[in-house]
């Protein structure tokens, strides 16, 4: 014995198809939302290791003997002391 499809039966099988589709159609827009920030995170990550590369080049250059003689001559009037100033004191003080 064969059953013949019904009305009830046509309607669920397209109503499942159609919420198949609206599912499939949700997901790949979410997908591709997320897809978009995962780009913008990436760009966001490489500025980010960019100005962190310029600033430790700037950090290095900050901490180089000769920007520190530099400022210290302009902010507090220091200087490397001239050969005639340097006292060599003997390590035997106790």
């Amino acid at each position: 014995m064969t059953r013949k499809a019904g009305p009830g039966r046509v309607i669920v099988a397209l109503v499942a198809y159609a919420v198949a589709l609206t599912a499939v159609a949700w997901r790949q827009s979410t997908t591709r939302e997320t897809m978009a920030e995962i780009d913008r995170l990436s760009r966001e990550l490489a500025v980010a290791a960019d100005e962190r590369e310029e600033l430790a080049r700037e950090l290095a250059g900050l901490e180089a003997r000769r920007w520190v003689v530099e400022a210290a001559d302009r902010r507090l009037g220091l200087r490397p002391p001239s050969e005639a100033e340097v006292v060599i004191a003997s390590g035997s003080l106790r």
